[in-house]
């Protein structure tokens, strides 16, 4: 049994409003939740017996549901702006993995699901660090124009600190061909801005190696304040994370975009997701 066949409210306009001003008042007296509720019971022919209501609330699970779903369905219209983002969100993100699967609009819904970014301080959120997959880049970034004109597709990867596989404060992104037998690897400190904690430094030292099966062939490794060579682009790049699901779990995403740096990367957005 439901609780809504236990308690059911006013259809009246002034019932959230009074619902919402008695549980103000229960807060301020810290009564009971049920006493807040049991106001609110209709007395209409819809109600179920006395005698079901009894056995319904004469066990702690059906009293735990009965006032839960009361109280929720009673005080919701109160914060219509909780339950619409919560809404909105959720409809987002399904937007965006469908837009990728489908290759089309992936900008616009990225951009929307973006507005709902659930993590503050994205940049310093201990649940950055770990293993992502890259679902989608845009075609200016690196990692489209290294694979772009190639005949068959690769996987690209992206593992950020200890957590990543990496040392603290390194970043590294692969590209995986042929099932891994070939490997484009390249590694990069990655350090917080200190002035802007949604966002991330991407900088010298830069390891680029080629591998090959089990043959490893280093590129590039430029050390801070070493010999440049533009084979990397800028010295310094900004990832400023746009959204960050933090749950820690497989499946969270996360949206990034270079904003400042090598003009030819700037504007590069990438979506990821925790593996």
């Amino acid at each position: 049994m439901s609780y809504s066949t236990t308690l059911s409210f006013s259809t009246s306009l002034s019932a959230p409003v009074q619902v919402c001003k008695l549980a103000q008042k229960s807060r301020t007296n810290r009564r009971p939740l049920h006493h807040v509720c049991r106001p609110m019971a209709s007395s209409s022919g819809q109600d179920a017996s006395s005698s079901e209501q009894a056995a319904l609330l004469s066990t702690r699970r059906g009293l735990l549901q009965t006032v839960t779903g009361a109280a929720v369905a009673a005080l919701l219209p109160c914060f219509p702006h909780a339950a619409r983002a919560a809404g909105n969100a959720t409809e987002a993100r399904q937007q965006l993995l469908d837009a990728i699967a489908a290759n089309k609009g992936v900008e616009e819904a990225l951009r929307q699901l973006a507005s709902y970014n659930p993590t503050s301080k994205p940049a310093l959120s201990p649940q950055l660090k770990g293993k992502w997959k890259l679902l989608w880049a845009s075609d200016n970034s690196e990692v489209s124009i290294a694979t772009r004109k190639l005949p068959i597709k690769g996987e690209s990867y992206q593992y950020v600190g200890v957590e990543g596989g990496e040392k603290a404060d390194r970043a590294a992104n692969t590209i995986r061909l042929l099932g891994g037998a070939v490997q484009v690897y390249l590694s990069a400190a990655a350090v917080p801005d200190k002035e802007s904690p949604d966002t991330v430094f991407i900088e010298p030292p830069f390891y680029l190696e080629l591998k090959l099966g089990g043959l490893t062939i280093p590129i590039q490794n430029t050390q801070p304040g070493g010999e440049r060579k533009q084979i990397l682009g800028a010295e310094r790049n900004s990832y400023k994370q746009l959204y960050l699901e933090a749950s820690g779990k497989p499946g969270d995403l996360r949206i990034s975009e270079v904003t400042f740096g090598d003009p030819s990367a700037q504007g590069s957005v990438f979506v990821h997701q925790r593996i």
